[in-house]
């Protein structure tokens, strides 16, 4: 391993591959140790001492290009050092030589042996002998890097550099104009001037970035990895409050540009305010604050139209507000000025100004709220003293409740409730309790403005809950009372009641609890169910856990209790087990044996409606899930044999236990007989709430059954059983076989093959086609009730090949109920796989369109289509004279076309204008011209999608198109 000759080196200097891979080279023998760098430079030195301009570029490109493919811990200090004193050197020579220079240096600096006390030598021969603006766009991208590198790790040694540098600095980004550059110039920055003392160049720096602002730039639609102009924006706007002596230029370039028309330069100048809010300490924005209220007043009091400008500037504000109220004499003169303004426009709710006025005091609210909410709210107790509630309008109070319960949900987020001032909180509150105790006087009608008041009322004491007086809540309890017995009120309240039940529960339960409880039996089911309704969420509380449950328990079991009340207490029951947790549930049923009393319940009493079962059934089955796998196993085993299942209320108690059991509880010793009796029950009985049940659970048990040859043979069983009764024209009986394939096919048995095999032969029949092909939409569907937990993997596209090689013949002889099956079976195939046999399916898809099935059907093939035409899939582009006209015909209103067809025909009409208007143009008048019969639809909806479908066909072709 030696020096390379001069004849090496000028050979791979003739050319940049030659030079790339000798420089590759050269860097592997020094990685190795075969000779020092300083010898490389010598042998290199005819190159670079060259008279030649191109010679001395090519020779600093292979030094450079070695740099760069180095180890960055291979070179030591000493050689740096010559390394660094020939860079700085050679930024004197010719403008076609720095890009070379700029390589090596940026490989240089990165050299972890690089001396500190080289940073400033190269930076200052930089500065002197050349600029950033004189090189290309790349050299300028790779300088902002070096410098980036370089604040970030050499910060003493820049610092030591003081004004030199950052004068640098400025020079060298000004006048930059490429938004990537300005990316990285805009990233590193921010940092640089927070830490970095500016000296008396802080506001020339600051001029460098006020000149962009705010940004006008548009990314090119040809890059897939752009920058966006919001992007830049947020980047430059942490350049302009970077620095806390840029405080009053920010402020003065924010508002000047609040004044422009553009939207854009209005929204990007509100953020600049907003973020000098966020990053400059209130006592150096102070001075400047009467300035930035008056700019955001105008664009809040009363504002302009939009809201992204309105929420923009609320949103500063607030950020204003929150940051001086740690500085309580600043945030005191800021809400004076702005209270000052919005106060006197809240005394009258129907002002125009009342709603901007409401939207900047609850921002004052939310920035010091123990210093606006008294202000404000002794503002709404002047008016409120001064009109009668007896006689004023409601809508004007409950606009006026509606803010002060924000004002005292503001405070209490703030912490500050206690802190309110109890001379303006007492009276204000006196005010809305009486407001809420209208529903105790006898005249009170329940008219829907008083209903509307007393729910404002409510939503102003679930907020100050914490304090109100003993005084006031007696008269709230007294109220609550008067409104959940009162015959037709329904008022949710279960809010305040809670919050009264955490702070005072003592006082509710004898106030409320034990109220409602004590005369439970002499109100009307509409009252018994408001009862359950306000008390069930204060379960949780353990103060009133178990009064609430032996409520709920005796109204349950109570021998001669009326099923209209059992049936109350059985959806409390489900309610509460739905919204409690898994440990609860599981004490109760210890402590209560809840299962067995609810079996009990079902199977002895008399005339039981199937409404009360159904909610047993959700109980147990909600009760069931929560055990562990022993229990489930043994409660099985203990109750199961004894079921009868052609008896609804045995039936509904197997739903209870089986439709959500474990998968890993085994049946074996069950299933032939629940096959077979489940089975039989769906093949006889008329009452369609049972055989869902019967067909949903032969489902889920086909679908945990375990996979051993016994089982399989028990299906197999049922399946002769079912194809004997098909023979004899029982539509059941296919309904049924549909339900157990359902089960085969999601875990992935082998079965199911034969069983779609079945139905898809019977497509043919003369009486039993409808139901074969209404089978593959059981199959095909998602039925979220239903508990099927193996999922083989993959087995929508098994199910789908399954199909296609069963009916794929079948389907090129194009029968109806063939292609109504298909479409069922597309529905739930995943797309990837339609788009892998679009060839395929393509025409079948489009023979059903034209078929004109019913509704469903055509919904679902529509939506497929559709789906690949977002897409811009170009096998539709290529079949648009298959699938224009089919959607032409759909769109027009006839008895078989619903409304659902021809909209999803319209949506689609109008999704196909994504394609590139060559292919377009051609169908164009035509379809323009078939569109004008959708836009006299009877229907609103198919007119406007209609409208929107011809509008976007009539501009295909313009000059102004997208």
């Amino acid at each position: 391993m030696t020096t390379p000759t001069r004849a090496t080196l000028e050979k791979a200097l003739k050319s940049d591959a030659k030079l790339q891979k000798e420089a590759t080279k050269i860097a592997k023998d020094l990685a190795a140790g075969g000779y020092d760098i300083s010898l490389l430079a010598e042998e290199l030195g005819f190159a670079l001492s060259s008279p030649d301009m191109e010679q001395r570029v090519a020779g600093t490109n292979l030094l450079s290009a070695v740099l760069c493919a180095l180890p960055v811990d291979l070179l030591h200090a000493e050689q740096l050092e010559f390394l660094t004193t020939f860079y700085t050197d050679r930024l004197r020579d010719h403008h076609n030589v720095m890009p070379a220079i700029i390589d090596g240096i940026d490989a240089m600096v990165h050299m972890k042996a690089l001396p500190a006390g080289n940073v400033p030598l190269i930076l200052q021969a930089f500065f002197q002998h050349t600029t950033c603006q004189s090189q290309t766009r790349g050299d300028r991208t790779k300088l902002f890097n070096i410098f980036k590198y370089l604040t970030l790790n050499f910060k003493e040694e820049l610092t030591t550099m003081a004004h030199d540098f950052v004068y640098g600095l400025i020079t060298s980004i000004d006048g930059e104009r490429d938004p990537r550059n300005l990316e990285i110039i805009f990233s590193f920055m921010p940092e640089f001037m927070a830490n970095y003392p500016l000296l008396h160049l802080a506001e020339e720096m600051f001029e460098i970035f006020a000149c962009y602002f705010p940004i006008d730039f548009n990314p090119s639609k040809q890059d897939p990895t752009a920058i966006t102009r919001d992007q830049l924006a947020a980047k430059l706007t942490n350049c302009l409050v970077a620095n806390n002596e840029f405080a009053e230029w920010t402020v003065v370039l924010a508002v000047e540009k609040l004044e422009s028309e553009l939207l854009v330069a209005k929204l990007d100048s509100i953020e600049l305010l907003h973020q000098a809010a966020v990053k400059f300490p209130p006592s150096v924005l102070e001075p400047h604050f009467d300035q930035i209220w008056q700019a955001l007043k105008t664009e809040t009091f009363p504002g302009a139209d939009n809201e992204d400008i309105l929420r923009a500037s609320l949103k500063a504000l607030g950020a204003l507000l929150e940051r001086a109220a740690h500085v309580p004499s600043i945030s005191h003169s800021y809400q004076t000025s702005v209270l000052g303004v919005v106060l006197p426009q809240l005394s009258d709710v129907n002002q125009r100004l009342f709603h901007p006025a409401t939207a900047i005091a609850l921002v004052c609210v939310a920035g010091d709220a123990p210093f606006a909410a008294d202000k404000i709210l002794n503002s709404f107790l002047l008016k409120l003293q001064a009109t009668d509630l007896s006689t004023s309008p409601p809508d004007q109070r409950v606009k006026i409740y509606q803010i002060v319960a924000q004002v005292y949900k503001l405070a209490a987020l703030r912490e500050s409730l206690q802190k309110l001032d109890s001379t303006i909180s007492v009276p204000l509150l006196d005010d809305v309790i009486a407001a809420l105790r209208l529903c105790e006087r006898e005249d009170f009608d329940a008219k829907k403005e008083d209903l509307e008041l007393q729910k404002a009322a409510l939503s102003v004491l679930n907020e100050c809950a914490p304090v109100l007086s003993e005084a006031q809540r007696a008269l709230v309890y007294k109220a609550l009372v008067q409104l959940i017995s009162h015959p037709t009120i329904d008022l949710d309240f279960t809010v305040l009641t809670v919050g009264l039940g955490a702070l005072q529960p003592v006082e509710l339960q004898a106030n409320f609890i034990d109220i409602g409880i004590r005369n439970f039996e002499i109100f009307s089911n509409f009252i018994k169910r408001k009862i359950y309704t306000n008390l069930l969420p204060l379960i949780p509380q353990m103060a009133f856990t178990q009064r609430i449950l032996d409520l709920v328990m005796t109204q349950m079991f109570k021998p001669d209790n009326p099923e209209p009340v059992r049936l109350l207490a059985l959806e409390a029951l489900n309610t509460l087990l739905t919204q409690e947790d898994q440990r609860f549930i599981v004490d109760l049923q210890q402590q209560s044996n809840l299962l067995h009393q609810l079996i009990e319940l079902a199977q002895q009493t008399k005339d039981i409606t199937l409404q009360s079962l159904e909610q047993i059934a959700g109980a147990l089955s909600r009760i069931i899930q929560q055990l562990p796998h022993s229990e489930q196993s043994a409660i099985i085993s203990e109750y199961l044999p004894g079921l009868q299942l052609q008896k609804s209320a045995d039936l509904y108690i197997a739903k209870g236990l089986l439709g959500y059991l474990h998968k890993d509880i085994s049946l074996d010793d069950h299933f032939e007989r629940l096959l077979s009796d489940l089975t039989q029950l769906s093949l006889t009985t008329d009452n369609e709430q049972l055989r869902v049940i019967a067909h949903h659970l032969l489902c889920s048990l086909v679908n945990k059954m375990e996979n051993t040859k016994g089982n399989r043979g028990k299906v197999k069983q049922i399946t002769e059983q079912l194809k004997k009764a098909i023979k004899t024209g029982d539509v059941r009986a296919v309904e049924i076989l549909a339900w157990v394939a359902k089960g085969l096919v999601v875990a992935g048995f082998d079965e199911a093959a034969d069983i779609v095999g079945d139905l898809s032969d019977l497509l043919k029949h003369p009486t039993l086609s409808t139901a074969a092909a209404l089978g593959f939409d059981i199959i095909a569907a998602e039925y979220p009730e239903l508990d099927l937990p193996v999922v083989k993997f993959l087995y929508k596209q098994k199910f789908f090949h399954t199909i296609m090689g069963k009916m794929g013949s079948k389907l090129a002889d194009y029968c109806v109920h063939h292609l109504k099956a298909f479409v069922y079976v597309l529905k739930a195939t995943p797309q990837a796989v339609i788009k892998l046999n679009i060839e395929q399916l393509g025409p079948l898809l489009f023979r059903s369109l034209e078929e004109h099935n019913e509704a469903q059907s055509l919904c679902i093939a529509l939506g497929i289509c559709e789906s690949f035409v977002q897409q811009q899939d170009a096998y539709f582009q290529a079949h648009l004279g298959h699938l224009i006209p089919s959607c032409l015909e759909l769109s027009k209103y006839k008895a078989q076309h619903t409304m659902q067809v021809r909209i999803a025909a319209l949506q689609l009409l109008y999704d196909i204008t994504k394609y590139p208007t060559f292919a377009l143009l051609p169908h164009k008048v035509d379809v323009t011209l078939a569109l004008a019969a959708a836009l006299d639809d009877p229907k609103r909806l198919v007119r406007n999608t209609a409208v929107q479908a011809r509008n976007a066909w009539y501009l295909v072709g313009a000059a102004n198109e997208d």
